[in-house]
């Protein structure tokens, strides 16, 4: 099975989607020789560096790295999931997706599924439409007093509740049941069936997908209850798993338009921002945000400028929010809006130039909280700024490398003009024994035997002619992602099966690092590269007998005098093979 799906299903998908003509729907691939070739669109770029092979049907960009099948391309493309791009290139190809029997509940879950995405869609237009009607002043007048335009309206398409039951009246004439309206979040029961967001300013929320999958509704009066209601997390919406105005993303990224994401406090901000011509802005939807949704904005773009609001409560979050998105592996900035307001009141107030200068003049994160810290103490007591000092350097110190730890300490100079030698030996000094611990990272180019690992590998991926499986690598690969990909081609090869390099990301391995070095591999530095592949062979080969020996050798310190001429016998026939290049134990 693979993610869900019998392999000859995934295999079928593949070559009724041929990569090149579904990747020509969204790229220009010029034809050079027998591969195709085109700008990279998961990175900037003048001069293509996409290879796209349509014999193996492949992608791999020299550039960035990034590589995959029909289907991972998809994803990426269209930023959704497995299952989604798995039914755009079955509905393209005309393929029923397969139900899987083994689980009883899937038809009907399947089915409830489609009533709720329907309720929500004729319910998102039932809502819009009251916003138009005489009966509407009260959401009319809001609407106007936020200044709202009617292109904003229609672009987020928002409406308005009129009543308790008046929704359910209407769900009713499209013939849905109560179960699937109370499945979908647009109705409540208690004692009588009535609008989960009755008489609230509505807010759609939609999916990537451009599927509706919740509402947000503000109140427009005072209430006890809480001024937004977001939709209950269902079949189709989690709350932590989506952003309000990612739809607006994807369409910029299709248009090569999303050079960074702006995340902002409230649909009110992302409204306002839209209007003053920034369309790429998100606000979480009443919860903090979560690494589910950093990996969600990191699949759409890399860099991220968090604009909370200018107040204490919107500064503190915005801490919180910066270590989600920088443990998500995104490039961060942050901005700290004057006079403690929001977006939506500083562009009211001093137009969008002025906001776009914030945006401009974002600071790197860890000067943003340096920054931000700094405002807690008074540097003019001396207490206080050794304080400071020391709080500062601990942020400093909580980047990954000393490096980096020391740019960083220019700009403490800079706040407290203590000079950097002294910031430098403070540094030192909280990393204690931590600067000693660190390790070089393992040069893999410069390693003979992973150099001879990549080539073999590159070899069999490629199916060279001078490439075989005569001498069995299973035991002597010790990286789990080599010896995974090992095992995926010998299978192949054992079982008889044709093999096309697309295969190797049925296994979920496009993001694999190590597979990515096997596709950019470069055969043209190898003179005699059938002479070098046994080279190879013997270099993995011999690398473990030295190993081997040297752990023998080491037993012989606390061994019995009995064991010793067993293992003098053993090291004695591995020094033969080493000599005489011996592949067989």
């Amino acid at each position: 099975m693979n993610n869900g799906f019998d392999e000859t299903f995934i295999q079928q998908l593949k070559q009724k989607n041929d990569i090149v003509t579904v990747m020509s729907r969204y790229l220009t691939l010029t034809q050079k020789g027998k591969n195709f070739w085109t700008c990279c669109p998961f990175h900037n770029e003048r001069t293509p560096s996409m290879c796209v092979n349509p014999f193996e049907q492949f992608y791999h960009c020299f550039g960035c790295k990034e590589h995959g099948d029909v289907i991972t391309f998809v994803e990426k493309m269209e930023s959704c999931d497995f299952m989604t791009a798995v039914e755009i290139l079955a509905k393209s190809a005309g393929m029923e997706i397969p139900t899987f029997k083994t689980d009883q509940n899937v038809q009907k879950r399947k089915k409830q599924k489609e009533a709720v995405l329907n309720i929500l869609a004729e319910s998102a237009k039932h809502y819009e439409k009251n916003l138009y009607e005489k009966t509407s002043k009260q959401a009319q007048e809001y609407v106007k007093s936020r200044k709202f335009t009617r292109k904003s309206l229609e672009e987020f398409h928002i409406g308005y509740s009129k009543n308790w039951t008046d929704i359910v009246q209407f769900l009713k004439t499209k013939g849905f049941s109560y179960e699937d309206m109370i499945a979908s979040g647009v109705v409540e029961y208690k004692n009588k069936y009535y609008d989960t967001f009755g008489e609230r300013l509505i807010f759609p929320i939609y999916n990537l997908m451009d599927e509706c999958v919740g509402f947000s509704a503000r109140s427009l009066v005072p209430t006890n209850y809480a001024k937004y209601k977001n939709s209950p997390n269902n079949l189709v919406f989690d709350k932590s798993k989506i952003m309000f105005g990612m739809n607006f993303l994807r369409k910029l990224k299709q248009q090569h338009e999303l050079n960074y994401i702006i995340i902002v406090e409230g649909q009110m901000d992302v409204v306002a921002l839209h209007q003053a011509g920034f369309y790429n802005c998100v606000a979480c939807l009443g919860t903090a945000l979560t690494p589910f949704h950093a990996k969600q904005l990191k699949y759409l773009c890399d860099n991220v400028i968090v604009s909370l609001d200018g107040d204490s409560a919107g500064q503190n979050a915005s801490m919180k929010t910066i270590d989600t998105l920088v443990e998500g592996g995104l490039n961060v900035k942050a901005i700290k809006i004057p006079e403690k307001k929001d977006p939506d009141e500083y562009i009211r107030a001093y137009g969008k130039d002025a906001y776009q200068k914030l945006l401009d003049n974002a600071l790197d994160y860890v000067v943003f909280k340096i920054h931000h810290k700094l405002e807690q103490y008074d540097l003019s007591k001396i207490d206080q700024k050794a304080k400071f000092v020391n709080t500062a350097i601990s942020i400093v110190n909580e980047l990954k490398t000393s490096s980096e730890k020391q740019l960083y300490l220019d700009e403490i100079k800079k706040l407290t003009d203590i000079p950097i030698d002294v910031l430098k030996r403070d540094l030192t000094t909280t990393l204690g024994n931590d600067t000693k611990q660190e390790q070089p990272e393992v040069d893999y180019f410069e390693n003979a035997v992973l150099k001879s690992i990549k080539f073999i590998l590159a070899s069999l991926c490629f199916k060279k002619d001078y490439a075989n499986y005569d001498f069995d690598l299973s035991n002597y690969l010790t990286n789990p992602s080599y010896k995974k990909l090992y095992k995926v081609l010998k299978s192949y090869h054992d079982e008889n099966k044709p093999f096309l390099i697309s295969n190797l990301f049925d296994d979920g391995k496009e993001d694999d690092v190590a597979l990515g070095e096997i596709l950019d591999y470069n055969f043209e530095d190898i003179q005699n590269p059938a002479e070098y592949f046994k080279q190879c062979i013997w270099k993995v080969r011999e690398n473990y007998l030295k190993n081997k020996s040297k752990e023998l050798t080491k037993q012989l310190e606390s061994c019995s005098n009995d064991e010793k001429s067993q293992i003098y016998k053993e090291i004695s026939d591995i020094q033969k093979k080493l000599r005489e290049k011996i592949l067989e134990d």
